[in-house]
């Protein structure tokens, strides 16, 4: 059964500033195709087909581009611009490796790994071309090969790119992945649970992937959600190209409303495109998802030049208005300038002789809060022989912008495919937590994080989990390593982020290739997640009253010790309301009041924080 995708109009909307241009915007009403339940797909045989001939060299293809682009550049590092270098600060404490197993059975290649969690605690793991359900215990409780549901849908083509995302205002998941890559047959697959249960109904839906009728189809999903919409970029290629480099068209940006799709009705979505810097389309279009707290009506989106032997350029594009505002694209700023150059990565060794592909150094993951963007993705270290990553932060909130990037290298080991979460108590707690994929010749291909707040830098890489083999799936000396990996917050746990990555697995049962891969799943906690600023005895020795309150509020607390704290009032989207104090507390009880009577009714958060902007206590109060 096909969608039904009605055209309804074309509006022109001319919109050029500093050089980005945003002409045409599409919309579109899209019925679903069928209300399933997932857990009626039990026991999935999960077919996969790939090919094992070499990937190099030979073929007219994407990745044969990269490939001999990569051997340019990298058979003469002298070239090297001295500013692709890393300032790594050590001095932050290191992540909390909270539990850890292995998941997903060997299948695609390559091996896309994306991850969400429910507050529940209900774990969606996908991959190339497949979903699991795990518990936190690493139960598996559900597994659905995405080639079963895309065909009992009617969609006969392969099905992949598969991408996970949690709503935590909602308590809801979105799944998506592509069906086809050919004009004639190329569907953007997007499925709204109608529960927080990721086995019972879904509702999906088909966006064209050629909504243009250009010859066009969709590839590389990038998605994410504010408080009303979902978006999702994918960049069109030319069908009757065989190159990515000749068939690259453009990146375009779909944004639906989500309420309708968790409700199974008729969709309402509207897809930009025609986005440009000075007449020549961005590629790859990053949505920036939530860090704390979804943004209201804001989407921003990234994109550099990633296939650059070096640059210093990132591009940003946004969305301030929901889609029933009826919105058109714009852009506060087109081209940012960042401190210091990336640059396209060279392939990683996992061996002397055999590599893991790395891609380029488009944006993957990035997230938003309190006006600051950090985002990661591939580059190459200082001295231009090993693969690694970025790490860059973009303040919203400045009059003029530019981005602070660094570059996380080591010496030996080689990094791709970065993805980053939100790990504060606050808004106001600039930290982050992320997760990589590592390789060198002396350790299988496995899974490594750091922990960076703003206050003390980056921690050192914790090495989560090793590979038992090396990977050797296709013929020749160049493996996929994934396009991505997964991170996600979990959101009523503050400091908590679940990760899937990719490890070298060996398969003594294959009767071919028993050096495979598979997936790694760790829940890893903030390691101020234990608030040791301050004894817990601050947080165990309170009262507050009356709760609710009507024009006073007061607070006693313990203090095992002399120290500064600030007092600050938010409101029940995070945003700071006032800095009630700052005052130096007495070791023994304290109490602390307040008046009331310029609050209107509603949910409030008291919070405690220590000199360092570390919060020791954070409380709802309510005002009737």
């Amino acid at each position: 059964m096909n969608p039904k995708k009605v055209y309804l109009s074309l509006i022109i909307a001319l919109v050029i500033l500093t050089n980005v241009v945003a002409q045409n915007s599409i919309d579109f009403q899209i019925e679903a195709i069928a209300k399933v339940q997932l857990n009626s797909y039990a026991n999935a045989w999960h077919p996969h087909l790939y090919a094992t001939e070499r990937a190099f060299p030979g073929s007219d293809s994407y990745r044969n581009y990269l490939h001999q682009l990569k051997l340019l550049r990298f058979s003469s590092l002298s070239s090297m611009p001295e500013s692709l270098s890393s300032t790594k600060k050590t001095t932050a404490a290191d992540p909390i490796y909270a539990s850890g197993f292995v998941a997903n059975p060997f299948g695609g290649i390559p091996n896309d790994n994306d991850l969400a969690i429910s507050n529940d605690g209900l774990i969606v793991s996908v991959c190339n071309s497949d979903m699991y359900v795990y518990d936190e215990q690493a139960n598996l409780l559900f597994d659905l090969a995405l080639e079963d549901l895309a065909d009992s849908l009617g969609l006969v083509a392969n099905s992949y790119d598969p991408k996970v995302l949690y709503d935590q205002d909602e308590d809801r998941f979105i799944l998506v992945f592509l069906n086809g890559n050919n004009a004639n047959s190329t569907d953007i697959v997007v499925c709204f649970s109608e529960s927080n249960n990721p086995q019972g109904a879904w509702n999906v839906y088909s966006l064209p992937g050629n909504p243009l009728n250009n010859n066009a189809w969709s590839d590389f999903p990038m998605i994410a959600i504010n408080k009303n919409d979902f978006f999702v970029t994918v960049n069109h290629i030319n069908s009757d190209s065989a190159s990515w480099q000749t068939g690259f068209m453009q990146s375009v940006i779909w944004q639906v409303e989500k309420a309708t799709g968790y409700a199974g009705g008729v969709l309402n979505s509207k897809v930009h495109v025609d986005i440009k810097h000075n007449s020549r389309p961005i590629r790859n279009l990053l949505p920036i998802k939530g860090g704390m707290y979804l943004a209201q009506d804001e989407m921003y989106f990234l994109s550099n030049r990633n296939f650059d032997f070096s640059n210093d350029t990132f591009f940003v594009v946004s969305i301030s208005e929901a889609l029933s505002a009826n919105p058109n694209l714009s852009t506060t700023s087109s081209a940012v300038q960042a401190n210091r150059n990336y640059g396209l990565p060279p392939d990683a060794k996992q061996t002397t002789t055999t590599f893991l592909q790395t891609n380029d150094a488009r944006p993957l993951s990035g997230f938003i809060e309190n006006g600051q963007i950090h985002f990661v993705g591939n580059t190459v270290d200082e001295a231009g022989s090993l693969a690694a990553i970025y790490h860059g932060k973009l303040n919203t909130l400045e009059s003029s912008w530019s981005v602070d990037l660094q570059i996380l290298s080591d010496p030996v080991m080689e990094f791709g495919y970065p993805n980053i979460s939100f790990t504060g108590q606050t808004i106001y707690d600039e930290q982050a937590l992320i997760s990589f994929n590592h390789t060198s010749i002396d350790s299988f291909p496995g899974v490594s994080a750091i922990f960076y707040s703003l206050l003390d830098g980056y921690s050192d890489r914790m090495h989560l989990k090793s590979g038992t083999s090396k990977v050797d799936v296709i013929a020749g000396a160049y493996e996929r390593w994934g396009d991505y990996s997964g991170s996600q917050r979990k959101h009523n746990e503050p400091g908590t982020v679940w990760i899937n990555g990719f490890m070298g697995f060996r398969n003594e049962l294959s009767l071919n290739n028993k050096n495979q891969h598979r997936t790694f799943i760790a829940k890893l906690l903030s390691p101020d997640s234990l608030r040791t600023s301050l004894p817990l005895a601050l947080e165990e020795n309170f009262s507050l009253f009356p709760n609710p309150m009507e024009s006073n509020f007061e607070l006693k607390f313990y203090s095992p010790q002399t120290s500064l704290i600030r007092f600050k009032l938010f409101n029940n989207t995070g945003d700071l309301i006032v800095q009630l104090l700052e005052a130096r507390v007495k070791e023994g009880e304290n109490a602390f009041n307040f008046s009331t009577h310029n609050l209107a009714s509603g949910i409030y958060f008291l919070v405690l924080q220590d000199e360092k902007a570390k919060t020791i206590l954070q409380e709802k109060i309510v005002k009737e």
